[in-house]
């Protein structure tokens, strides 16, 4: 059977249209690689280490992720987030840190932007750790800071002196502003947010740097406690207590110029008790814990204000502050008023008149063990410094008068009296007295049994004459001594010794003289009469309730 041409052809088209039909059902995913047209091979990207760069205007890639410690063992470190993959031929993108650490700061600032610095529970200071690019960087620092708190940053850079630090409101004002190596320190005047920034000039090299942030709790609603040092003392004591949560307090005393303060704290729970030492500014020029206190030579005199706080979490503290604030030498003047006794004379009684600024020195020979005794009053009062020193220059005592000094002292020689004004003119009234010292030959008082008092009579022949006696006390008692003159009053002095030659007791045959007694001995009375009394006759009574 024969087919047509036409009957051909339709048999043709078909059999196409079955061949297309069976290439679209093999599709995509399973086509043979043998008819895939070959392509060029792309090499794999290379991904750069990503850090947390400073903020700079071109992000720059860092060298390591930088950390952020606190006060209290806390650490956290701030990591930055991978960049995505690039080929080689595109700069690695630095993603920012994923988080800021709950602790502290995070490592550091993204490019051109700030990092917020955010203190432990309480803890009064944080430390971050961070680089700047050569070629002229900078880091922002963000922190939240109450009114009156005073804000205190330290830096450890290498290579040093090549920062500049400065505190800034938000504002754009600057609150302070210095060198890597001096630090800055400011009291900020509102609550609110306040930027620390580093930056290097555009010479400068790369730094690496640490930074210490201090921020004390700001003084609290009641008055500090003023330290003052008994007269020739340079170390002050005391006791006090912490609540628990957070607590402080505050002491103030003042300081010479030049002077160093120590300070010391023994608390009955240890670590947990900081030590802010601010001046009269209200900034913070040192700090320290009661593990480590703290010593600070000040470059100002002033006032100076001692903080004493617990951490937030800490228990409730009782402790002792120990002040210390050693004196300065004083310097021996060119030409001291001298002072000589006559025989007999014990005490002199010096008038005189300052301009505002100026001073007088007298100096007197002084045999080891004796005492110096001075009574200063001035016009108008108040106004008047007093000095005790040594030919060394010791100083040995000071007040300010109205003032009655006793110093005792310990190596013969040259002692000097020194008043000055500090800034008024006046005029004084200065007596200086020096006791002899009990002689080697005292009369012994012994009381009859169950007596508290016994008498004794005898003569002083001449003006200046000394007549001594000695009786055991106990400690707690008070030794009364009365004088009275046969002639007339007020020509007799009295003074009582311990055994150190220290006199814990004076008066006259006028107003008597009482001692408490310390210890347990004997003490010695010294009864004295003036030099220009003529023979005088007297009865002595002692008497120990």
């Amino acid at each position: 059977m024969s087919m047509s041409r036409k009957s051909l052809s339709l048999i043709f088209l078909v059999v196409l249209l079955a061949l297309s039909l069976a290439a679209c059902r093999r599709g995509a995913g399973d086509e043979d690689v043998s008819l895939l047209t070959p392509t060029a091979i792309v090499a794999p990207a290379t991904v750069a280490p990503a850090t947390v760069a400073p903020a700079t205007a071109t992000p720059q890639p860092g060298t390591a992720a930088a950390t952020a410690t606190v006060q209290g063992n806390v650490s956290a470190t701030a990591t930055a987030m991978p960049a995505a993959a690039t080929s080689t031929a595109a700069p690695a993108t630095v993603a920012p840190a994923t988080a800021a650490p709950t602790a502290t700061a995070s490592g550091g600032p993204p490019p051109g932007g700030s990092t917020r610095i955010n203190f432990a529970p309480g803890a009064t200071s944080a430390t971050v750790n961070s680089t700047l690019f050569a070629g002229g960087d900078g880091d922002t620092w963000l922190l939240r800071v109450a009114a009156g708190q005073v804000i205190t940053v330290q830096t450890i850079a290498s290579p040093p002196g090549q920062m500049v630090v400065s505190l800034m409101d938000m504002q754009g004002g600057t609150l302070a502003v210095n060198t890597d190596t001096a630090g800055i320190s400011a009291a900020v005047p509102a609550t609110g947010d306040y930027q620390i920034n580093l930056a290097t000039a555009s010479g400068a090299p790369g730094v690496a740097y640490t930074m210490q942030v201090l921020i004390p709790p700001a003084s609290g609603p009641v008055a500090p406690t003023r330290i003052q040092f008994a007269p020739g003392q340079a170390m002050a004591q005391l006791n006090d207590t912490l609540a628990a949560g957070g607590d402080l307090n505050s002491y103030v005393l003042t300081v010479g110029a030049g002077q160093t303060i120590n300070v010391a704290v023994f608390a009955s729970v240890p670590a947990v008790t900081n030590i802010y030492l601010r001046n009269a500014a209200g900034q913070m020029i040192s700090s320290g814990t009661d593990m480590s206190g703290l010593a600070t030579t000040v470059s100002a005199a002033g006032d100076y204000t001692i903080d004493v706080s617990n951490f937030n979490a800490a228990p409730a503290v009782s402790y002792t502050l120990t002040v210390t604030v050693p004196p300065l030498p004083v310097p021996v003047p060119d030409d001291p008023i001298r002072l000589n006794f006559g025989p007999g004379q014990s005490r002199v009684q010096l008038d005189g008149t300052l301009a505002a600024g100026a001073d007088d020195v007298y100096v007197l020979a002084v045999v080891a063990g004796q005492s110096v005794l001075t009574d200063l009053t001035d016009n108008p009062p108040g106004n008047l410094d007093i000095t005790v020193s040594d030919a060394a220059g010791n100083r040995l005592n000071f007040g300010r008068a109205p003032t009655s000094l006793g110093t005792v002292i310990t190596t013969s020689g040259d002692v000097y009296v020194r008043v000055a004004t500090p800034g008024v003119a006046l005029s004084y009234s200065l007596t200086i007295t020096v006791p002899p010292l009990p002689g080697p030959n005292a009369t012994r008082i012994s009381f009859a049994p169950g007596a508290t008092s016994a008498s004794v009579t005898g003569d002083l022949p001449f003006g200046g004459d000394t007549d001594s006696f000695v009786l055991t006390g106990m400690a707690g008692q008070t030794l009364h001594v009365t004088a009275t003159v046969n002639e007339a009053t007020g020509w007799t002095r009295l003074y009582v010794y311990d055994a150190a030659s220290t006199i814990v007791g004076l008066g006259t045959d006028i107003t008597g003289a009482s001692a408490p007694l310390a210890q347990t001995g004997d003490y010695r009375i010294v009864i004295v009469s003036d030099p220009a009394a003529g023979p005088l006759s007297y009865t002595l009574t002692a008497s120990i309730p």
